[in-house]
């Protein structure tokens, strides 16, 4: 991850308490941890995802209110759409399955393929930031008068969303392609 966005799996690491560090040193253990570690890192990572979707969907509820009290009934609809796209998106990166790193697994996820798919979710994470900047208030900017530019800019919202959702689906491919073994 960038400097700007620290890694979260640092900050899993660094908030161990003594159990956590002592099942590290037993041999058994010491998988099993780093893989629950790693778990939690996604969880949290999913999470502050998701809650910036829902910032999105925020920002464009204002958006809403402002093209409703203009009557604005064309791109009223559109931001409609938009608004349910962003939010079944956040719910399905909040609550997607985890994985179990139990103490005999049936499939066998080696920590370095665990940490290709953390640093592969950077562009999905990427993605997201700069739609939540986009969706700033200060940024979209709704003028009655002239409501058709919102509609390019929806547009965008629409494709960007999009692209969100496939690289979500990618992620979700390349978490069965492990688990299938590729």
């Amino acid at each position: 991850m960038s400097q700007n966005s620290p890694d979260i799996r640092q900050q899993v690491d660094g908030n161990r308490g003594i159990a956590k560090k002592l099942e590290l040193l037993i041999p058994g253990l010491r998988g099993y941890r780093t893989k629950e570690d790693l778990r939690a890192s996604d969880s949290l990572l999913r999470n502050q995802v998701a809650d910036k979707l829902d910032h999105v969907k925020d920002n464009l509820q204002q958006l809403r209110k402002q093209i409703a009290s203009s009557n604005d009934l064309i791109n009223l609809g559109a931001v409609g759409s938009l608004i349910a796209h962003v939010q079944a998106l956040s719910g399905e990166v909040r609550h997607a399955a985890q994985g179990y790193a139990g103490w005999v697994a049936p499939i066998q996820i080696t920590d370095d393929k665990l940490n290709k798919l953390y640093e592969y979710d950077y562009s999905f994470v990427s993605a997201v930031w700069q739609l939540d900047r986009a969706s700033a208030p200060g940024t979209l900017i709704y003028d009655p008068a002239t409501p058709n530019p919102v509609q390019g800019v929806l547009d965008g919202f629409s494709r960007s969303v999009m692209d969100i959702r496939q690289k979500w689906s990618q992620r979700v491919e390349v978490i069965e392609g492990i688990a299938l073994g590729q």
